[in-house]
């Protein structure tokens, strides 16, 4: 019997979790660039507190013009060990009920990233 392969390569998932909750939110400087974070404390299995650290990678927007059911339901560009991505999330319910959200990721193409910053630095503040 062959093993079938799922290329789950720029995919996941994200639950909903009921017993987390954001202890403190802020901002620090790391190699002279300004990063956010949040310490987010949930519990283990056998019911003990537990503390992780949690970076931003970018800024999500709720999508309130969708078009058909391929169009994502959140999104914005994120960046991972230094490369962009734009992220689509959809919100999905498993076979029994449970809410989750997909996740999709695709590179951004470094003339787009030029291109975006280029327009951005036109638009005064």
């Amino acid at each position: 019997m062959e093993d079938k392969q799922y290329d789950d390569e720029k995919k996941g998932y994200l639950w909903h979790e009921n017993d987390a909750t954001i202890e403190r939110k802020g901002s620090f400087v790391i190699n002279g660039e300004k990063k956010y974070g949040a310490i987010v404390k949930s519990f283990s299995k056998q019911g003990q507190p537990k503390y992780e650290m949690m970076m931003s990678i970018g800024l999500m927007h709720l999508n309130t013009d969708k078009t058909n059911d391929r169009t994502p339901d959140m999104g914005g560009k994120v960046t991972i060990d230094g490369v962009i991505y734009k992220l689509g999330c959809w919100a999905k319910e498993t076979s029994n009920g449970n809410p989750f959200t997909s996740l999709g990721f695709r590179e951004v193409e470094e003339d787009q990233h030029e291109e975006n910053l280029d327009l951005a630095k036109k638009i005064p503040f």
